[in-house]
């Protein structure tokens, strides 16, 4: 695969919950950094932190509005739209860099977004909850 079509079936597998197959198109010493929060490093850290995340998560709709790549790096201009178990939504404007290794894993990750429109969005007090 390229490494856009790399990036795109990982964002297929989120949306389509299918989090083995994301997990594998992740090297293992993967660095996922949700900035501005602490990176996780290393494909158990990943996996623990999106398990915890996704615990409340019934589906996933992130919508891809741009990519772009240069050599083995990808970038994303997205909406990651997520509905809870209780019915409730949320909704947050990224832009995601990808990192692609030699082997065609996902070496790195790293999302920039506004932790005031993550804290509105996902905190289920501050969404009316």
């Amino acid at each position: 695969m390229t490494p856009t079509e790399t990036v795109t079936a990982f964002i297929d597998h989120w949306n389509g919950g299918d989090m083995e197959a994301m997990y594998a198109l992740c090297a293992e010493t993967v660095v996922w950094h949700n900035i501005p929060m602490e990176p996780f490093a290393g494909k158990p850290a990943m996996r623990a932190a999106v398990e915890g995340f996704m615990a409340d998560v019934a589906a996933c709709d992130w919508q891809v509005h741009a990519i772009a790549a240069n050599g083995k790096i990808v970038l994303t201009e997205r909406t990651d739209g997520f509905t809870f178990k209780d019915g409730r939504t949320a909704a947050i404007r990224v832009m995601g860099t990808f990192e692609i290794g030699e082997d065609g894993l996902i070496t790195a990750w790293r999302d920039y977004f506004d932790m005031l429109e993550f804290q509105r969005e996902f905190t289920p007090e501050a969404a009316g909850a």
